[in-house]
């Protein structure tokens, strides 16, 4: 509504020398009657359902430019067409200059419900709109658009990277999403006001790959680089390690003004971070993550730490960082099976807080296994909205609300710690988690068997495992019993109350969790 996608449509149909397809002008001549006359006869209901037949129709050649209405792919059917043929392009701008534009154009049935059901109308098609495979600033003028959107689907111009929000008061900061960022992260550096000298904090296998150009990025801004290598593995995600980062920056003088730069995944991201809120009683640090679940999940939000013998992040901080650079290029040299276990935090993403983001995965997950860049950017800036949106909402954790992101973690983080932390990355085991989390959500009535179906479908496409390795019960319970989100001695779960939405519980016996892992394990 608004966004120009007729007269953008109609220009790049003749860049490209196609035929132009206007939905809505195909609706209208099948009904016999303009956009405005079935809405008054028919409803919404009724167009809806006539424009699914004019997708059906449309979709069935290629080789064309198809202008739709701003609703089309709200209904599931109508974008698993048009995403199974052909390229979705999101035309991006402000809701106050849509509003406009539709306004002066006429002609818009839903309009006249007024600007606040607007509002909440846009809000609710953002989430799909955001995971289209190309976006664009549609404010500029419709040649620019069209010429963009050519350059796109041409691959000469590579996309834009996306900036997240994550607001925290006055440490908010932005997650920037994009291809071959490494380079600007001086830049970006500069200008979120950062200054003096840079520790770079990796270890020595990502620094092999990716230290080169962030720290060449971070010369040519200006700042005085050093490094610092710590020994890769969970096992090294200790204090002995942040030490090695403390004297390194004793070593190159750091001062407050100074800033750490953790480049690497989620054991770099903790060390580097923990290191950053304590040296100096705190300095900055910007998270440049190098795999997928660091991208999605460790490099957002501020939770810093180490591990003890005794368990995993036992002291730690909350401390957010400057910025974060998620550069998915970096992911080509990432292990398939670390890949595939960062791709659990996107699924849980979806299962928690937004069916389109689920949907999306099961359309295009060949895309993302065959790391499409385009696509990991969709999902890994989506992710970063939803776990910005929790973050804000309860960036220490004393609310209850930020509980919600440990879905799948009760169960897998057991898991875990009883297979010695050998014989599953941490993904993996949060895959088991989550299918017996649906499983106990599903005996409370709250989740349908065919949600716990689709679940365990999509997480097994994806190539996670979804059952667990026989366990001794009583051990079992027992590293439940300390984990951290046990209260009064009751632990608090982490279900679905259908694909989408999450809830807590502390209502879940301790018979239900040996029967739940004994029917999983025949699944």
């Amino acid at each position: 509504m608004g966004a120009g996608k007729t007269t953008v449509g109609r220009l790049l149909a003749a860049r490209l020398g196609w035929p132009f397809v206007d939905l809505d002008a195909v609706v209208e001549k099948a009904a016999g009657m303009t956009i405005p006359a079935i809405f008054e006869r028919e409803g919404e209901d009724g167009f809806r359902r006539r424009e699914t037949e004019a997708v059906r129709a449309v979709t069935a050649h290629a080789g064309q430019v198809i202008a739709t209405g701003g609703g089309t792919v709200m209904r599931r059917e109508n974008l698993a067409l048009l995403r199974a043929t052909g390229t979705l392009v999101w035309l991006r701008a402000p809701l106050e200059v849509l509003l406009a534009r539709a306004r002066a154009e006429g002609g818009r049935p839903l309009l006249a419900e007024g600007d606040d059901a607007a509002a909440k109308r846009y809000a609710a098609r953002v989430s799909v709109y955001a995971l289209a495979d190309v976006v664009v600033d549609a404010t500029q003028a419709p040649d620019a658009v069209a010429a963009e959107i050519e350059a796109r689907l041409s691959g000469a111009q590579l996309e834009p990277p996306e900036m997240v929000p994550v607001p925290a008061g006055s440490r908010s900061y932005a997650v920037h999403v994009g291809a071959e960022l490494l380079a600007s992260s001086g830049r970006l550096a500069r200008e979120v006001g950062l200054g003096g000298k840079a520790l770079v904090v990796t270890n020595p296998t990502v620094g092999a790959h990716y230290a080169t150009p962030l720290m060449n990025g971070l010369a040519a801004a200006g700042f005085s680089v050093h490094r610092v290598d710590i020994p890769d593995g969970e096992e090294h995600k200790t204090l002995a390690s942040a030490e090695r980062i403390y004297r390194a920056a004793v070593a190159a003088r750091l001062e407050r003004r100074d800033f750490f730069v953790a480049l690497g995944g989620g054991v770099v991201g903790d060390a580097a971070g923990f290191a950053a809120a304590t040296y100096l009683r705190g300095v900055d640090v910007v998270q440049v993550p190098t795999t997928l679940l660091a991208q999605v999940d460790a490099s957002v939000g501020g939770k810093v730490g180490v591990n003890l013998a005794e368990g995993k992040n036992l002291v730690g901080a909350f401390h957010q960082p400057r910025l974060v650079v998620a550069d998915v290029a970096v992911l080509a040299t990432l292990p398939q099976r670390e890949l595939v276990a960062g791709l659990a935090e996107v699924i849980k993403y979806g299962a928690i807080a937004d069916p389109h983001l689920l949907a999306f995965l099961e359309d295009r997950l060949d895309d993302i296994v065959q790391r499409r860049l385009p696509v990991l950017a969709r999902v890994v800036a989506r992710s970063c909205e939803i776990k910005a949106r929790v973050v804000a909402a309860d960036e220490r954790e004393t609310r209850g609300v930020r509980e919600v992101l440990n879905f799948g973690h009760t169960i897998g983080h057991a898991i875990e710690a009883l297979t010695g932390y050998r014989r599953y990355l941490h993904g993996e085991a949060v895959a088991i988690g989550m299918v017996s989390a649906a499983l106990l959500a599903q005996r409370m009535g709250r989740l349908a068997g065919t949600e716990v179906e689709r679940l365990i479908r999509l997480l097994r496409r994806a190539g996670l495992p979804t059952t667990p390795p026989p366990l001794d019960e009583t051990a079992l319970l027992a590293v439940l019993q300390r984990d951290k989100k046990v209260r009064d001695g009751r632990l608090r779960f982490v279900l679905l109350d259908g694909l989408g939405q999450a809830f807590v519980t502390g209502e879940v016996p301790s018979q239900w969790i040996k029967d739940v892992l004994l029917e999983q394990r025949a699944l």
